[in-house]
């Protein structure tokens, strides 16, 4: 009988054993999953943040676009009434300019 309680005592402590290999195995599955879905949920969190940034930016592009062009129109508007205005009073300013520099030859 005494042969017995060390068997049953070392076949205790095996099972002991492995059933703390067994709880440290599962633990270590447990945090490499967690890691993993933590990594998943980061790269996820920061392809939002890519594709947010990226959306913001494409808007300003946007948006510099049409002012340019905005402004590119009111440009070549002024241009062409500043031309305009410059035809219909080229004469007189040309007459103006010649009398204020006294180079009148016509008389």
């Amino acid at each position: 009988m005494g042969m017995r309680i060390f068997d049953w005592a070392k076949d205790l402590e095996e099972v002991y054993n492995d059933l703390l290999k067994k709880a440290k195995e599962q633990n270590l599955k447990e945090i490499d999953e967690l890691r993993k879905n933590n990594e998943k949920s980061l790269e996820e969190t920061q392809k939002t943040k890519q594709d947010l940034v990226k959306g913001a930016l494409n808007s300003l592009q946007n948006d510099v676009n049409k002012e340019i062009s905005q402004f590119k129109k009111n440009l070549e508007k002024i241009l062409i009434e500043f031309e305009h205005s410059y035809n219909q009073n080229k004469t007189v300013l040309i007459n103006k300019i010649i009398d204020k520099l006294g180079l009148d030859f016509s008389a």
